[in-house]
């Protein structure tokens, strides 16, 4: 009795505090044990990034989305849509040049000086953006990392199939 009494002294406060730092701790499913980290390369910058999963190089960020999925973590989804967000508006916002020049009359004198004006602030902004949407990517890719690495400790309670008792149950995850 008094092992138990003993148990519920060191594991409450620890589940008090697990509740209010982070939900993750209270998965439906487990994180699939195929995932791999993901690397990015030594040579990368704010303007493009490389990495490498399972030791193979990814051609774009893009390659990224199915294995942040597959982990379905909010911080890291929500990071990723945020990169794909800006990547959409970087080049959106790279053809102000191009609307610009086919809404001119015809008849009318083009004004060459507007026309740079929104070339280089087209250029400026897609480039910020872009810059933006990278550093979303490696946020969700160091959030990714960490969520792989980081061990598990949870609870459960369910009750057994036959008598309707309810049983509670504890887990470890990690790796050593």
């Amino acid at each position: 009795m008094r092992k138990i009494i003993l148990l519920w002294c060191l594991l409450v406060p620890f589940l008090a505090t697990a509740q209010q730092r982070d939900t993750v701790f209270y998965r439906s499913t487990a994180i699939p044990a195929h995932l791999q980290p993901i690397e990015r390369a030594a040579g990368s910058s704010a303007l493009g990034s490389v990495y490498y999963y399972g030791g193979k190089r990814l051609s774009s960020p893009n390659s990224l989305e199915i294995p942040f999925y597959e982990l379905s973590h909010p911080a890291v989804n929500r990071h990723y849509r945020n990169y794909r967000l800006a990547t959409t508006v970087s080049r959106l916002t790279a053809i102000a040049p191009f609307i610009y020049f086919l809404t001119q009359r015809s008849g009318v004198r083009f004004n060459s000086r507007e026309y740079w004006t929104i070339y280089i602030g087209s250029v400026a902004a897609s480039l910020g953006v872009s810059i933006y949407g990278n550093s979303q990517v490696n946020k969700a890719v160091k959030q990714y990392n960490s969520v792989l690495r980081e061990a598990r400790l949870g609870v459960s309670v369910q009750s057994l199939p036959g008598n309707a008792t309810p049983v509670m149950g504890v887990g470890v995850r990690g790796k050593f």
